[in-house]
């Protein structure tokens, strides 16, 4: 089954690369800088608590959530970028930390990209798990035992207080409606979570205590800025930038409607099973596969999650 599978991938992968029109690094001349606050003006939701029911005496006996970190009405936390951008500059190839401190996961809400690095780190006295999920939306379609979180793209066992273990971003963790969202949790300690958002562009970032972000370098023109929060959702906002502009904006999350996303690309097998006879050691097997796309607009497959 594992020769199968890398069959499959590359089979998969070689039909379909040449299809794929990723990000295209360019020069940016005179591009705008967006200067951002995002706040809320309705009635701040309750935080709400967390019990914790193992390693009390060194985790304490509950958590606040921090879901809703607001200050002055600015909003913590809040996962800002632009929507299919296809060209500009460079994408910083960097380490996402994700930190175990104090029983929780910090940050709680990041951001990475393609071709970087998870960096896992434990810096408390005792045992951490960290599983590191990709959400899959086509699971509740295809899926006799659907997964509450998604996918386990990473499984790593952080024994010792300082254990840094790295791990890389690729292609397929990239943020889109079906895929994308990375949902940080442990068989450990199951009450810690953490979000992570990859993008295959630099176009992105995350709100610090004070609801600002900033982008800079961004190719003059119109966009769709989305803005993701867990408290929240998705939601999104159109802007427009001119060349060499500094424009700043407020976003409410209270005046902003929910996104309505069209149906995406997605594959579908026309047939449930396939038959691929007996197979011998050092022997390999091939396989025709009947796909149909049931989303609308293109499909592109860039790389397969070997399963």
């Amino acid at each position: 089954m594992r020769l199968l599978n890398w069959v499959l991938s590359l089979t998969f992968l070689l039909l379909f690369f040449s299809l794929a029109n990723g990000y295209e690094t360019v020069a940016v001349k005179n591009g705008a800088t967006l200067k951002g606050t995002v706040v809320f003006t309705g009635t701040i939701p309750p935080q709400g608590k967390i019990s914790i029911d193992r390693d009390v005496d060194y985790c304490g006996k509950e958590l606040k959530t921090d879901k809703f970190i607001i200050s002055d009405h600015r909003v913590k936390n809040v996962v800002v970028w632009i929507e299919g951008i296809g060209k500009g500059k460079a994408v910083p190839k960097k380490d996402v930390p994700i930190i175990i401190k104090k029983c929780r996961v910090e940050p709680l809400v990041s951001i990475g990209f393609v071709g970087g690095n998870f960096l896992l780190r434990n810096d408390d006295d005792i045992l951490h798990t960290l599983q590191l999920k990709l959400w899959l939306e086509y699971q509740r379609h295809v899926s006799a035992r659907p997964l509450k979180y998604g996918a386990t793209i990473y499984n790593v066992a952080l024994p010792v207080k300082g254990l840094e273990v790295r791990k890389p971003i690729k292609r397929y963790h990239r943020f889109s409606k079906d895929t994308g969202v990375i949902r940080i949790t442990s068989n450990t300690h199951t009450w810690m979570r953490g979000y992570i958002f990859v993008f295959d562009h630099p176009y992105a970032a995350v709100t610090d205590e004070k609801g600002t972000f900033t982008i800079t370098d961004l190719p003059p023109g119109e966009y769709t800025l989305k803005i993701w929060h867990e408290g929240f959702g998705l939601k999104e906002k159109r802007i427009s930038v001119k060349p060499g502009e500094t424009k700043e904006i407020e976003i409410d999350l209270k005046d902003l409607k929910k996104t309505e996303t069209a149906a995406s690309p997605s594959v579908r097998f026309l047939a449930t099973r396939y038959d691929f006879g007996t197979i011998k050691k050092g022997e390999s097997v091939t396989h025709e596969f009947a796909l149909l796309n049931k989303g609308k607009g293109t499909l592109r497959i860039v790389e397969l999650i070997p399963a």
